[in-house]
């Protein structure tokens, strides 16, 4: 199913980056030593385990340079959840 984002829903896409992990891997590199090579804590890395959407594009270009890639080297998209907007109630002031 395919939604698209309207005046009452968006969407959101969940991304994956396992990709990424893999790469790690495969170069031997360790989350402590792609957090120096790109200037963030080692928290900021871990943490794509487990809150993806937490990622900024600065970091994942920061990323992508430290390990000379691109971004579709780095992530995949995974789950799309439509998500009601909120509704503004027109009596409130």
């Amino acid at each position: 199913m395919s939604y698209f984002s309207t005046p009452d829903s968006y969407e959101r896409v969940y991304l994956s980056f396992d990709p990424m992990h893999r790469l790690m891997q495969e170069r031997n590199i360790t989350d402590l030593q792609l957090a120096k090579k790109v200037g963030v804590k080692v928290d900021v890395i871990q943490n794509t385990y487990k809150y993806q959407d937490t990622v900024t594009l600065s970091t994942i270009r920061s990323i992508c340079e430290a390990l000379d890639c691109g971004p579709g080297d780095l992530m995949t998209a995974g789950k799309v959840e439509c998500i009601p907007a909120k509704k503004e109630d027109p009596d409130a002031k």
